[in-house]
């Protein structure tokens, strides 16, 4: 409420010094081959109102109500009107003056203040101006606008897109847990750990846009470790990760869920000879992220490429934060389907 006040009363005395500079402007103009200024003076305090009120009477009843509602017909006609009813206002009002204030000594007053023509510049120039300064300051407002709604839509498409991939990810993680305590595996307390580390990570961590890189990296590796333990010989595995920039940050999961697709549709999918290769390094500059896998024909990684949650998850978030700072290349062929993904690096202040 306070700070409202204080925007009222900052706008009110924006529109005073405006009016102050018109009317310094219109005795200047009116006045400047004139002796005495005095009675420039005068004469400008009583046409002033005129200008006043043609200037509001656009910007707040006109404008408003007929150009920003597209009534453009009806707003023409109207401007027409209010332009040549504003005119002859002041026409009269100067005839006025030389018939009812003789004493003003009119005489003294130079031409170009009771000539029809430069009445018509020196009042519509200052209407135009007044005008032109709200239709600048609506633009600026809804651009204002429009920027926060877009910044409002981004945030609730990331909102909306995490809601899909964390109920995904962690089924198939407990569903990797379950296939190991079904072999009562002794390695169920390590498992137990990375897997609280993920569920940590995906729950908590991951509430924020961005995450370091190397939180990332190191659930990526948890992640491997847990899905080693489910397909042992059965699958080779190559996790390459090379220097890390430690500023740089990522929106979390993008990368996780790339890895979780190899598996899924990789993996998963082949009953030998199945491996993965995982390569991620970061810069100044760029974060370079390569992925590649098995798989048992060209049907199984397809399938996730055209609508699946995982590829296409990660699709949308790049282009929401990345716009064009990113490039991604998908290689499909009858044995293999491999990402290379690059994009901007954000490096932490």
């Amino acid at each position: 409420m306070v700070e409202w006040i204080g925007r009222k009363k900052l706008r009110w005395l924006m529109h005073l010094v405006f009016w102050l500079a018109v009317m310094i402007f219109y005795t200047v103009f009116f006045g400047y081959q004139n002796v005495n200024y005095n009675i420039t003076f005068s004469f400008v305090i009583v046409l002033l109102p005129v200008t006043i009120l043609t200037t509001y009477f656009l910007n707040y009843e006109l404008i408003p109500n007929f150009l920003f509602k597209k009534r453009y017909l009806k707003f023409f006609l109207y401007f027409i009107y209010t332009l040549i009813i504003s005119f002859y206002i002041e026409m009269v009002t100067v005839i006025a003056i030389f018939v009812l204030v003789a004493e003003l000594h009119m005489d003294e007053l130079q031409p170009s203040a009771t000539n029809a023509v430069f009445l018509i510049a020196g009042m519509y120039v200052v209407v135009f101006l007044g005008v032109a300064l709200k239709l600048v300051n609506q633009y600026n407002k809804n651009q204002t606008e429009i920027q926060r709604l877009s910044r409002e839509k981004i945030e609730a498409e990331l909102k909306f897109l995490k809601t899909q991939l964390h109920p995904h990810f962690l089924f198939n993680t407990l569903n990797n847990l379950y296939a190991l305590t079904l072999e009562k595996s002794d390695m169920a307390a390590d498992v137990v750990l990375k897997l609280s580390e993920l569920l940590d990570y995906v729950l908590y961590k991951c509430s924020g846009e961005f995450v370091p890189i190397e939180s990332e990296a190191d659930q990526i590796a948890n992640y491997i470790e847990l899905e080693k333990l489910r397909y042992g010989e059965r699958l080779k595995l190559d996790f390459n990760r090379q220097t890390l920039q430690p500023r740089t940050m990522i929106p979390p999961m993008l990368l996780l869920t790339l890895v979780e697709n190899s598996f899924k549709h990789g993996a998963a999918k082949t009953n030998e000879n199945s491996w993965i290769k995982i390569e991620l390094e970061s810069d100044n500059e760029w974060v370079r992220f390569d992925i590649s896998n098995s798989k048992a024909n060209a049907r199984s990684a397809r399938q996730e490429s055209s609508g699946g949650i995982g590829l296409k998850n990660v699709l949308n978030r790049l282009e929401l934060i990345y716009k064009n700072d990113f490039d991604i290349d998908i290689t499909d062929s009858e044995t293999s389907f491999g990402i290379s993904l690059k994009f901007k690096a954000f490096l932490a202040s």
